[in-house]
């Protein structure tokens, strides 16, 4: 391990983060020494991501065992691990904010976080595919970048987008437009969260990535001239993704949507529909969308966009979006 890794010297900058203690480093050294016993190279993506997988299954195997809570913290700290080392400047700290402490790592600026021993926990209990591990470094790696910071082998991350007209960069933070605000476009009120990881529970890399690439494609449909946007759901097991539009009232549609969803047993989904975001005036669009895993909360996102105008409503304009995409906050599991 690094010295840089988890010194004390790198303070934690955000409430509800501090560094860790000199015995809480031992801890997650004796964690790792535990993974090296089993002669994995901690180092490659691909061995890490093969002894997650071929634990799970061991364990899958043998029905009515319990889980094995020390041997996946220890598989979470080496998947942690690879994430600092493709994250320049990121860093082991303690989350204090959640109901219970737990490791997890930081960008250098401490704003953005990814908590890779819950992470791995919960997929204990809804199933790890062969190239889980690999692809979480990577949309981990990528979402600690919220500053610009270069990643490696972000473009191995597992696909999580839905069918489009052009492809999106990886969504390492909120999809930005850069169209100026005309006039007539109402500010967007402050929420206090300026990424995914400011939320109180932020959702998985991967989850975050697949609501973020969500919300960028719904404003491409009513940028396109979808105007409303049909409510789509989409879901991904970790291998399949699946997308369920839901015409209709986007209020009515959305309920459908997340009742679909529920019944579907996915490991992560989102909810897109016409809505409106806090402090909207009546009749101000946007689009809004839902993420989240199983039994965790929802991250809630959105972007106003100005519909078209024909040369009857008077000078004649193209659909725009209007102002910057937001988080809107957190709401009740959708899984």
């Amino acid at each position: 391990m690094s010295e840089d890794r988890t010194s004390p010297a790198q303070a934690a900058t955000m409430p509800g983060l501090r560094p860790l203690t000199l015995g809480e480093q031992g801890h997650l050294d004796s964690l790792r020494a535990h993974v090296r016993r089993s002669r994995t190279d901690v180092t490659d993506v691909a061995d890490v991501a093969r002894l997650v997988h071929e634990t799970f299954t061991g364990w899958a195997g043998d029905a009515g065992a319990a889980v094995p809570e020390g041997v996946v913290a220890a598989l979470g700290v080496v998947v942690g691990d690879l994430v600092v080392a493709r994250a320049p400047g990121a860093h082991w700290v303690l989350r204090t904010a959640g109901p219970t402490p737990t490791p997890c790592v930081v960008s250098p600026d401490g704003e953005a976080a990814v908590l890779p021993l819950d992470d791995i926990r919960a997929r204990w209990d809804i199933g790890v595919t062969p190239d889980w591990a690999s692809g979480y470094v990577a949309a981990a790696a990528a979402h600690l970048a919220v500053s610009g910071l270069p990643t490696e082998d972000a473009d191995e991350a597992p696909a999580f987008e839905v069918p489009q007209q052009r492809t999106p960069a990886p969504a390492a933070a909120l999809p930005r437009r850069t169209a100026a605000p005309a006039a007539d476009d109402a500010p967007a009120p402050a929420t206090g969260y300026r990424t995914p990881g400011d939320l109180p529970e932020p959702p998985s890399p991967a989850t975050q990535d697949l609501g973020l690439r969500a919300l960028e494609h719904a404003l491409d449909a009513v940028l396109g001239g979808e105007c409303p946007l049909v409510t789509f759901a989409m879901t991904h097991d970790g291998v399949h993704r699946v997308v369920q539009t839901f015409p209709g009232d986007s209020r009515e549609s959305a309920d459908r949507a997340r009742a679909w969803v529920r019944a579907s047993g996915a490991a992560a989904a989102v909810v897109a529909w016409e809505g409106e975001l806090p402090g909207d005036e009546p009749g101000t669009h946007a689009v809004v969308v839902e993420a989240s895993g199983p039994g965790r909360p929802s991250m809630v996102v959105g972007h106003r966009y100005a519909p078209a105008k024909t040369s009857g409503e008077g000078r004649a304009r193209a659909p725009r979006p209007v102002g910057e995409p937001m988080i809107v906050g957190q709401g009740d599991p959708l899984l």
